[in-house]
């Protein structure tokens, strides 16, 4: 049964089939509370279909938690059949894009292969024993229009018992899967087996050439395109070599060595080899090295010192001047001169958080707290190995970027300060939001959650704190709400009120240099956005058109600090004047429409209009403007006024377009299909 125009749960309504296999079907949801969208999977329970080798499939998805991996939200039992309900990811597989474009650039390979590493490495260390995910391969992985990369589809993903043989029909796809996945070979699987697949996955990726079954599977791919490097070149044999234990280990050895990608040639390799045999002489070397150094110790002492001082005043000469890449270039060496002066970290952590307004403020975020960590905090040969004032900072910036994965990193230095004794009258919430930060929705506990943040909204309130420290909080406080809207109470109305409180702040302490508070402009996209995604779930026509009107304000403050409005949140902006027009456009308003009511009409046309100057194949711009224009026409008050000049050209444009983008997402076409039906409905060709 086809499940579209079906409501579950009084909530999920089903508007499109976007995917079909074996045993299931995928559809398009969108949430009728939030507006949101999700991919929901229907598995009818008949003869043909084992319903309890997709109910463990689940089961085992519901247990992770990572960023790059669907989280299930929702599972609905309907008689004959099973719905569930996970994450939407908005993108395009990499096989389908290599079939609409060709090969991919090696850059962008690269960095998509690292981010995988990163999850198989969460799948392969999840559990007391791996899950090995077995079905790596391009049409697996999904593109989303961030720019990441993120695994779908775990209908054989399996936790695996190291060295056991395992037993059922062989799983994987031909040329994709390693050696040990096909009939009569050993069926021992571990890490290395995936590290296969992801190897052929790169290959096919690079080359457009789908990898055949082993032993012939993969060939060199310079012999394929000479244009190629190396050290990718050896990265790909390692892979898929067909012993496992040739193979990259783990996933950290492969992620160290891609990172690494351009020492990896003939001579570098030989060049190792050739230190390895030298070590005994450095030895000797470092022994007289050391004994000279001790001799120059206090002289070295007074030149590192000064050397601080100097890096330190030109790292703040350059932050003034707001060149921060040579800022944190100083900040660096300050710290090598003395690495155990915890100021220098701090300075060097801030400068390489994102300035307010950046459009890749999540991402930044994520690079600065994975810096501070790897490099310093969870570097045993570092000096601040476990510092508990810089794992502090940290913690809060873990929290704010509202990923599993960082809300994990949190726990994990929350337990070592409270090891340490570490004191501050906000870890308790903390190490509360992180928790259920990190678990999936299934297994967070949202009353202690929702208790934890209004703590925390009571310490920042009434403990004295620097303005910097309550705006940090109050933003955390704000990001949690916004994540998790329907689990917690009010949390549309508390991001409204801690936001009105925190741009008091904001305004009373703007001209004081020591406001380093850098999210500023973040926070009221947050409120901006919030507002508006209130306003389309209410029902009530004053309280909608309140929450509306509320959302054009703050959206107002951000245009006051210049910022430049991401494409999506300027929709939402062309979208909040059209809402209020909206509520107004009906057959018994239309004759009567004031002149107030038709300019949000205008005001929304002219920010529609703004994002395509900008980015002229801007599809749901076209889509909003064009519906805009539409209803312009239509509430005048005879036939022989209208004029659908503009409307006939932009929907030619918006068939254009989607006649030339074949990755258009599911709920682009959705409000294609949506506008296709109003344009007939007011007698033009549809």
């Amino acid at each position: 049964m086809n499940a579209v125009g079906t409501v579950l749960r009084e909530r999920y309504e089903i508007i499109a089939e976007i995917g079909k296999g074996g045993m299931s079907t995928v559809y398009l949801a969108k949430d009728k509370n939030l507006g949101s969208y999700w991919a929901v999977k229907q598995v009818k329970n008949d003869k043909n279909v084992d319903i309890e080798a997709f109910k463990k499939e689940v089961e085992l998805l519901s247990s992770l938690s990572h960023s790059d991996i669907p989280r299930i939200v929702d599972r609905i039992d309907a008689g004959e059949d099973f719905f569930v309900v996970m994450d939407f990811i908005d993108g395009t597989s990499l096989g389908k894009k290599v079939m609409n474009e060709g090969p991919i650039k090696e850059n962008d390979v690269v960095e998509w292969a690292k981010m995988l590493c990163d999850v198989l490495e969460y799948l392969h260390t999840a559990k007391d024993n791996p899950i090995i995910y077995r079905d790596m391969k391009p049409d697996n992985i999904m593109l989303t229009q961030s720019g990441r990369v993120k695994l779908i589809d775990f209908g054989i993903a399996k936790e695996c018992r190291r060295g056991q043989n395992e037993t059922g029909a062989s799983v994987g796809t031909k040329g994709y899967a390693a050696p040990e996945q096909y009939r009569g070979a050993s069926n021992i699987l571990d890490e290395r087996t995936d590290i296969y697949s992801l190897g052929a996955t790169l290959f096919f990726l690079v080359t457009g050439i789908a990898p055949m079954k082993p032993p012939k599977g993969i060939r060199p791919i310079r012999q394929i395109n000479p244009l190629l490097s190396e050290g990718l070149e050896y990265i790909i044999a390692k892979c898929t070599d067909d012993a496992p234990e040739n193979r990259y280990q783990n996933c950290r050895e492969l992620k160290e060595d891609l990172k690494n990608i351009n020492q990896l040639t003939s001579v570098y390799r030989r060049r190792m080899s050739r230190k390895l045999a030298a070590f005994s002489t450095a030895l000797v070397a470092s022994l007289l090295f050391l004994i000279m150094t001790f001799i120059g110790y206090s002289g070295m002492q007074k030149e590192n010192e000064d050397n601080y001082q100097y890096y330190y005043k030109l790292a703040y000469n350059d932050n003034k001047s707001n060149d921060l890449a040579s800022a944190a270039e100083n900040y660096v060496k300050a710290i090598e001169c003395k690495p155990d002066n915890i100021e220098a970290y701090i300075l060097y952590f801030n400068i390489l958080l994102p300035q307010s307004g950046d459009e890749e403020f999540i991402d930044k975020t994520k690079d600065a707290i994975d810096i501070m960590r790897n490099t310093y905090l969870d570097n045993t040969k570092s000096d601040m190995y476990e510092n508990k004032d810089l794992m502090y900072l940290v913690v809060k910036r873990c929290i704010e970027v509202n990923d599993s994965t960082y809300a994990s990193y949190a726990v994990n230095y929350i337990d070592i300060l409270k090891d340490k004794k570490f004191s501050a009258d906000d870890l308790d919430s903390y190490e509360i939001i992180a928790s259920n930060c990190a678990k999936n929705l299934a297994t967070q506990d949202f009353e202690a959650f929702n208790l934890a943040l209004l703590n925390l909204e009571k310490t920042t309130d009434n403990v004295k704190m620097t303005a910097n420290d309550k705006l940090s909080n109050y933003y955390s406080i704000m990001v949690m709400y916004s994540g998790y809207p329907t689990y917690l109470d009010d949390a549309y109305t508390r991001i409204y009120e801690i936001g009105s409180e925190a741009k008091a702040i904001i305004d009373s302490n703007l001209q004081i240099e020591d406001l380093t508070f850098n999210n500023i402009i973040p926070m009221y996209e947050l409120i901006a956005s919030s507002l508006y995604n209130n306003a389309i779930t209410l029902s009530d026509s004053l309280e909608k058109e309140k929450q509306y009107k509320l959302s054009i304000e703050w959206f107002g403050y951000l245009d006051d600090l210049n910022d430049n409005l991401s494409e999506n949140l300027s929709i939402k902006k062309g979208n909040a004047y059209k809402g209020i027009f909206d509520i107004y456009n009906t057959a018994n308003n239309r004759k009567n429409m004031n002149d107030t009511i038709k300019a949000y009409l205008d005001k929304s046309i002219v920010v529609y209009q703004n994002i395509i100057d900008k980015n002229n194949s801007s599809f749901l711009s076209y889509i909003y403007i064009t519906q805009a224009y539409l209803d312009k026409e239509m509430i005048k008050s005879s036939a022989a006024e209208r004029d659908f000049t503009t409307v006939n050209r932009y929907y030619a444009r918006i068939v254009e377009l989607k006649n030339s983008d074949k990755n258009l997402s599911n709920i682009a076409l959705s409000q294609f299909s949506s506008l296709k039906q109003s344009v007939i409905n007011a007698g033009l060709e549809g």
